[in-house]
């Protein structure tokens, strides 16, 4: 796996703005208080047109205006492959600014910092004009009413999974696909690999997603050749190899079979 130090957009998301418009930290803080119960006090700590800085708790977190669009580069990939969000080029591609949304890793748990920057991206994103989100640890975009939707649902029992990591499903043939992800390494956990699966990418989709929860809520570490009951029919054994994209990287990959196959 590779070092947590070697990904840039860690603890970072960009706001995608219709207008250069700096959020009024009052109006970030109140929202953030009344909608996360669990939430850390917010204390602004320095501001101007262009930037306020706050702690929440023991955390330094800043958010900066930047009156200019995101390189399209670095949303074009992310685009082409929201697929639970056909219209993301079209209504990210002529934005005009945008907002850098940072939170200082002080080196406590990931969840607890993943959970900190999605709430203060849903304070800004509810008291700016958004046209979406880039989640910089998982590399994907987001609508911003989605966003909002799932963070608000958010709890130490539901993490909201699909803000934070790219499960992503390829059709390989008829009936045959496979699927990947991106950003469970923020997490500080492998990455999930399904070399191939027969089935529908939904139901493969909900597994993974099950299983990648199971990853990052539980105290036990998945092995190598650990085996997770789906349901009564179905299971999944775990292997620790390289990834088929960089052999430079150790993931898990998932094995499908009928619980009682060999």
């Amino acid at each position: 796996m590779a070092s947590p130090a070697s990904n840039p957009l860690r603890w970072l998301a960009l706001v995608v703005l219709d207008q250069p418009r700096m959020p009024d930290f009052d109006e970030v803080a109140r929202f953030v208080g009344q909608s996360f119960p669990d939430a850390l006090e917010m204390t602004v700590s320095g501001s101007t047109e262009a930037l306020f800085t706050c702690s929440l708790g023991d955390y330094t977190a800043a958010v900066t205006l930047v009156d200019r669009p995101i390189p399209w580069g670095q949303l074009e990939g992310p685009c082409a492959t929201a697929w639970y969000w056909p219209d993301a080029e079209t209504e990210l591609r002529d934005h005009n600014a945008h907002l850098l949304v940072t939170l200082i890793d002080e080196g406590a748990k990931a969840i607890e910092k993943s959970t900190l920057l999605t709430q203060l991206v849903a304070g800004v994103v509810s008291s700016s004009p958004t046209l979406g989100v880039f989640w910089g640890p998982g590399r994907l975009v987001h609508p911003p009413r989605a966003f909002l939707e799932q963070a608000l649902q958010m709890s130490p029992k539901d993490l909201p999974l699909f803000l934070w990591v790219d499960f992503r499903v390829e059709r390989l043939e008829p009936g045959m696909v496979r699927l990947y992800t991106t950003g469970l390494e923020a997490l500080g956990h492998s990455e999930l690999e399904v070399p191939e699966f027969q089935g529908a990418p939904q139901t493969l989709l909900e597994y993974a997603y099950n299983i990648a929860h199971y990853q990052v809520t539980q105290p036990k570490y998945i092995n190598d050749g650990h085996t997770i009951g789906l349901t009564d029919e179905v299971q999944v054994v775990a292997h620790h190899g390289r990834s088929m994209f960089d052999e430079g990287i150790e993931v898990i990959r998932l094995e499908f079979q009928l619980a009682g196959d060999e």
